[in-house]
């Protein structure tokens, strides 16, 4: 429900009522599963509009605890605005929509950002992150944005991800709108409820199934690996990693599972579209 200080009046009181009768938190996760781009909303730093909201379209991608991260060039003016202010916004909203925009989903993820380095002086207003932290993060962006490695060949890219994420506007269509606090966006992407069996799911992969991931490898990454073990498992994909050749590859799952049981589905599934792409190459 609303913050306990907010008083809402009887309007959005029952429009607060009804967003709750389903789990915001569990539909914001999907529709960031689902969404690859959106619009990040930052304070600007410009002379004439300092302190004005600038909203700029960037792709983004999930962390494996569910948090946005977005691959952003150090000359763009969003990424002024962030050093100066790290406070910004995520808004995403339903692409599919036809008709009235406004009759479908939206929510705008409210929080603090953080540029992410390998260096060994992170700095002011920075976080370090080893150099495989920094591939995974990478596998996890370039399976929504391939061509992301050739970015930094033109200008300094870093990623920045929303580390403490405050609050979610949650609008699922007219008549069901609230907001909420961004942990209990965090708890849905990680529920513990799931720990026991990613645990065993984990090990069966990498004792029982390499050769499978081997396959997957070979079919979407043309990538021959001497070793694979999956590394990541989550509600929403899979992280592998390969050596000789050594990378890091993420896989999204179809949907955000709801049930433990469904991580043996979703992994068949990816292994049967990996068979039916290797079977249609030549």
């Amino acid at each position: 429900m609303a913050d306990d200080t907010e008083i809402l009046d009887p309007e959005s009181l029952a429009a607060d009522k009804a967003a709750h009768r389903g789990d915001p938190g569990l539909d914001v996760l999907r529709w960031l599963h689902r969404t690859h781009h959106g619009v990040l909303g930052t304070i600007s730093t410009e002379r004439r509009v300092q302190g004005f909201p600038t909203g700029s379209i960037v792709p983004f991608a999930l962390d494996d605890r569910g948090r946005p991260f977005v691959f952003i060039a150090n000359i763009a003016l969003h990424t002024k605005n962030l050093r100066r202010d790290d406070r910004a916004s995520l808004f995403v909203h339903d692409g599919q929509a036809v008709g009235d925009p406004q009759g479908s989903w939206r929510a705008s993820v409210n929080g603090h950002f953080v540029k992410l380095t390998t260096a060994a002086e992170a700095g002011e207003g920075c976080e370090r992150i080893s150099e495989q932290e920094y591939q995974q993060l990478m596998a996890r962006y370039c399976e929504r944005i391939p061509q992301a490695p050739g970015y930094a060949k033109t200008h300094g890219f870093d990623f920045w991800r929303m580390n403490r994420i405050e609050s979610i506007r949650y609008i699922a269509g007219f008549g069901r709108i609230c907001s909420f606090k961004g942990l209990d966006y965090l708890t849905h992407a990680e529920p513990t409820q799931f720990e026991a069996m990613r645990t065993g799911a984990l090990e069966h992969m990498n004792e029982d199934h390499e050769n499978n991931m081997k396959e997957i490898c070979h079919a979407f990454h043309q990538v021959e690996a001497e070793t694979v073990q999956m590394v990541s498992l989550e509600r929403t994909g899979c992280l592998l990693q390969t050596l000789n050749p050594d990378g890091y590859y993420y896989h999204s799952f179809t949907k955000v599972i709801d049930e433990p049981q469904e991580f043996k589905s979703e992994i068949i599934g990816l292994l049967q579209r990996a068979r039916k792409l290797s079977r249609s190459t030549p």
